[in-house]
């Protein structure tokens, strides 16, 4: 689960206690990684071992688990993905607690929402646990780096596009349905601040954002009481991965002609944009969300480099009819998917501590 941008307390340094020494060893041909964060060949050190804490289970993070999953195979070293299938903070942060009683070497989280997760991340930092997180922000929280897209930035762009698909479609006003899965996360906050910046200047306005939920049955049903509460409108944007999938549904049984434009790149979505009920989805690679971080976290346990100090920034994909083809194979195979997000990485991702950058700022 974004982001997320924030007038952000300064992120505390930790002194975190690295383990075990510098590996010498090369990376396979097929590996995003040099060779100073190659498995080891040293089979008389432990095994190095990662937990990853999600925040729910769904199409959107099985992304992630796969991706953290291919960097622990890469890297040869033992990575455990968890996660609630309720999206239920509490839940998850038990979850965690259970990693840290299983003295993880590292731990990465997707703390949503962020504020109720500084105090166990700071309790795993203060047993020495370095703790990365991802998606979204824990804002004045322990952790050093934080693996996401620009939020308030997205929603800028998916506004931006969906003005042009309106336009080139013939409507140049009109409202637009928004609709937020977990209100009372910033990140998904911020894509709405800044879709409605993107809205400017233009005769198109935006509902507030209505609750809609996690739950695919609620979901649907959310959006199908909003669509019926707001007859008129011109184009639907969800800002959540269940969303579009919902929205497709939705549109196909009511014979609606509204435009349908949201986040994620999960299969549903991927043949919605394609069959053309969906006009523009976009995507936050969650693929490097998952593994990203456990390289991080390896290339400071095992080969002494520093974590990253803030954001490494993965990205934001555009995604419409004129590009779906070339995006559904990498999105819907998993073998096709983990060769070229080696290639992408290698080429975009060779050193993790460049392109850090400061947290994004809560926008008010």
């Amino acid at each position: 689960m974004r982001r997320f941008s924030i007038a952000i307390l300064a992120v505390p340094l930790l002194l975190l206690t690295a383990c075990g020494k510098p590996a010498n060893n090369n990376a396979s041909n097929d590996s995003p990684t040099s060779s100073s964060s190659s498995a080891t060949s040293d089979t008389t050190k432990p095994t190095i071992k990662i937990g990853y804490v999600l925040h729910g289970l769904n199409d959107f993070t099985q992304v992630i688990k796969r991706g953290a999953e291919d960097a622990g195979k890469a890297l040869g070293v033992e990575v455990e993905v968890v996660g609630p299938s309720t999206f239920e903070a509490t839940e998850a942060i038990g979850m965690f607690e259970g990693m840290v009683q299983k003295k993880k070497d590292g731990l990465i989280v997707v703390p949503m929402p962020g504020e109720v997760w500084v105090k166990p991340i700071k309790e795993a930092a203060d047993q020495g646990i370095p703790v990365a997180t991802a998606n979204m922000i824990s804002a004045g929280s322990a952790s050093k780096a934080w693996f996401g897209q620009d939020e308030y930035q997205s929603g800028v762009i998916l506004a931006t596009e969906m003005r042009k698909m309106l336009d080139a479609s013939g409507i140049h006003s009109g409202k637009i349905l928004a609709g937020i899965c977990k209100p009372d996360v910033a990140v998904l906050q911020e894509r709405f601040k800044g879709f409605k910046k993107g809205l400017e200047g233009s005769a198109f306005t935006a509902t507030d954002a209505k609750d809609v939920g996690t739950e695919n049955t609620a979901n649907y049903a959310a959006w199908e009481n909003q669509a019926t509460a707001n007859p008129a409108i011109v184009a639907a944007a969800g800002l959540c991965s269940m969303d579009i999938p919902n929205l497709s549904k939705l549109k196909q049984h009511s014979h609606a002609k509204w435009l349908i434009a949201g986040y994620d790149l999960n299969a549903e979505t991927l043949e919605s944009i394609k069959s053309g009920a969906t006009q523009i989805s976009l995507g936050q690679h969650p693929y490097l969300q998952g593994y990203l971080p456990v390289l991080a976290l390896v290339q400071y346990l095992r080969d002494k480099k520093p974590i990253p100090e803030g954001w490494i920034n993965v990205g934001t994909e555009i995604v419409t009819k004129a590009n779906v083809d070339s995006i559904i194979p990498r999105e819907t195979d998993h073998a096709a998917e983990t060769k070229w997000y080696a290639q992408y990485i290698t080429t975009n991702f060779g050193d993790l501590s460049k392109p850090a950058k400061p947290l994004p700022l809560m926008h008010p």
